[in-house]
This record gives structure tokens, sequence and C-alpha cells, in this order.
């Protein structure tokens, strides 16, 4: 019989308050695997929320890829606002007035872009079994649409021909872990809306697992 190991990531968010990771983070010493179960059992008890696990499994040495999205698309360049008017005619009982018409005319769209809003995992574990320890280069990015932005306000009797563009959120990482099989460790640390007045009160622990899965097949 011949084995061939695989190795399964598993990659998990879990928002926290920020107090309680202050207070873990001061613990000297302090494991991954550690937080993990902190954070997990503070979701548990509805003190924390697990916001996205993703997982992958894939042979040593082999890159793997997972994507969950769903595609916005939304105009980015307009035709020129103008106000409908008709010129004078020259006839009339005001034969040269200029008539301009109460509704303006907001452009229609003319070029459009493309976003992906979701999640994507990209992975490349290399199994060292003579040392027990998993060697990860890992990519992840996560894309969420937060909000819409009013450029150019207009309501009449006719109803809202506002222009509206999305404002998108990125949390993106890149890098390499060493991962001993059947534990995680505290990839990164992200803030959920780094530009917000007052700053968040919480924080989403990223963190990253991998074990050994071991199938057997015949010579």
């Amino acid at each position: 019989m011949a084995s061939a190991d695989q190795v399964r990531v598993t990659l998990r968010m879990i928002e926290v308050p920020h107090p309680a990771l202050t207070g873990w983070m001061g613990q000297p010493g302090v494991q991954g695997k550690e937080l993990h179960a902190k954070a997990v059992a503070l979701a548990l008890e509805g003190g924390a929320e697990i916001v996205e696990t993703t997982v992958l499994t894939v042979r040593s040495g082999e890159k793997a890829t997972s994507e969950s999205f769903a595609e916005v698309i939304y105009p980015t360049e307009y035709e020129p606002m103008e106000f409908p008017s008709r010129l004078p005619d020259g006839k009339g009982p005001n034969p040269f007035e200029f008539e301009l018409f109460p509704r303006p005319n907001n452009g229609a769209p003319v070029s459009w872009e493309t976003r992906n809003a979701g999640v994507e995992l990209e992975i490349e574990p290399f199994l060292y079994a003579e040392k027990g320890v998993v060697d990860l280069r890992i990519a992840f990015e996560w894309v969420s649409r937060a909000a819409m932005t009013t450029w150019t306000e207009f309501r009449d009797q006719w109803g809202e021909a506002s222009l509206k563009m999305p404002v998108f959120a990125t949390k993106k990482l890149t890098g390499g872990l060493t991962l001993e099989p059947g534990g995680f460790e505290l990839f990164n640390v992200f803030t959920p809306q780094p530009a917000a007045v007052p700053a968040a009160l919480t924080r989403m622990l990223v963190f990253v697992g991998a074990e050994i899965l071991q199938t057997h097949a015949e010579p």
C-alpha cells in the first residue's frame, strides 16, 4: 500500500470586542491555538461573531483556490447632465423666449465597471512529515460593498434621479506560515472600519489551521 497525504487548511475570521483582544494579547507567550479557543468560546456565548470560515483540501506542494462572490456591476461614466429646453422659434406670443423644461436630463451611463464582492482564498501547502509541520503559502481577499455614495442628488414630482456609486471595503493579506497540524495560528487582525470616527469597537481575528489527511491507494 502506498500512502498520499493531503492537507486540509481552514481559514476562520472571528470578530471580537477590542478590549477582549487587548486582554488576551497581554498574556506573555499566548499561543494562536489558545486565542482561537477563547474567540470561539466567546462567539458561542454571544459575545463575538464568527464571520467567515473557508476550507480547502489539497495535496502537498499543489495550489488550490476558492472563490465565493457576487459580481457587482456599476456605472463609472455618464453623459453630461443638461436641462431639456426649447429654442426660440420666432412664433407664438413670445417668439424669442428661451423655454426651459422643469425636469433635468440625467445623462445615461456610458461606461461600466465590474467588481467581485466576496471571499477568495489561495493556498499552497508543503508537508514536512519528518519535522511534523506544514509550511503554508496563503493569499486571502475579502471584498464587500460597504455603502452607496450619492454624487448628484435630484428629486422632483416624477421621483428620484440621483447618481449613486458603490463604496467597496477590502481586506487583503498575503504571506506564509509554518503550522503544527491540528492547531490554529493567529495570522492577522483586521480593523472592521479603519476610517470610522470614532474607531471601531471590535477587531476581526484571522486564524489559519492545517490538518493532515492520510489516504491509501493500491500500488
